[in-house]
């Protein structure tokens, strides 16, 4: 009974979770992948123009591979794969096997979809679940990565043991998110609420670190993208504002209002408040 209970209580939570993360504009719109592409068979080296769906398109998956040296043959895993953008690029530009994770259901399906048009089904595996609680075998991979994803997690802790566990000894994980950079105040935390489930999910770079020491990880590298985001939030946020007719046009209106909206919340967070960043971590289990 207390089983059963468990398991109740873990379907509600993961049904919550997928709730709360598809309020967030980009995944209720899942459909501009497909405004941006043509029918039929799409080119891989078209498509990674298309379906990075975080900031400053290959770059992070590029410095994934460099720092901690993804190579031919690897067993890869992508946490909060989106529609996959990632995982093929990264087994495109690698030759690495990748699984690529994800927890909402639509987003898992263009995923797959996309992969399978492009050509690239061999070498990425699409699986949808929980990071926590989906089958992906104990020390069964060389590296983990993961773009702007865990801060939508309000158990990072968990999430980050759940990775330790997953990794083969001597394995890394390369984690690109989003970190709180100084202490809110109630105006800058109605802002932050419009772009994350609870405020309280946003963790500083050092609270971060020590998140994965604890989970048992050696943190060899880490830091701050604060002006990076700050340019790419307020560029992001001048094309579309500059630019309705184009993109009502090309989306129609509701996108366009939905997308302008993120792009502005993101602007007042990196760029006019300061209050929120990028940055990247390099961790290793021995």
């Amino acid at each position: 009974m207390e089983t059963t209970q468990t398991q109740s209580n873990g379907v509600r939570d993961q049904t919550e979770r997928i709730a709360n993360i598809k309020q967030r504009i980009r995944y209720r719109h899942t459909n501009k992948i497909y405004i941006d592409l043509r029918q039929g068979k799409i080119d891989i080296a078209d498509l990674i123009q298309l379906d990075q769906w975080h900031y400053n398109g290959t770059e992070p998956i590029q410095m994934a591979i460099d720092k901690i040296g993804i190579g031919e043959g690897d067993k890869v895993l992508d946490v909060g794969s989106g529609i996959g953008g990632p995982a093929r690029f990264l087994a495109h530009a690698t030759k690495c096997d990748v699984t690529a994770c994800e927890l909402l259901p639509e987003n898992h399906d263009i995923g797959v979809d996309l992969t399978n048009r492009s050509g690239m089904g061999n070498n990425v595996t699409h699986v949808c679940g929980d990071i926590l609680t989906a089958d992906l075998g104990e020390e069964s991979f060389d590296s983990i990565m993961s773009i702007q994803v865990f801060f939508h997690v309000s158990n990072k802790a968990a999430v980050y043991k759940r990775c330790f566990d997953l990794l083969k000894p001597g394995g890394a994980i390369y984690i690109e998110d989003f970190y709180r950079m100084k202490d809110i105040n109630r105006e800058e935390r109605e802002v932050l609420t419009e772009f994350l489930n609870s405020t309280d999910d946003m963790v500083t770079m050092t609270e971060n670190k020590c998140l994965l020491e604890d989970a048992g990880f050696t943190v060899v590298e880490m830091k701050d993208f604060s002006t990076s985001y700050r340019q790419y939030t307020y560029n992001r946020w001048a094309d579309w504002m500059n630019n309705p007719d184009k993109y009502v046009q090309l989306y129609g209106q509701d996108n366009y209002n939905g997308w302008l909206g993120q792009a502005s919340t993101t602007k007042q967070l990196c760029h006019d408040f300061g209050v929120m960043a990028g940055g990247y971590f390099v961790a290793r289990k021995a």
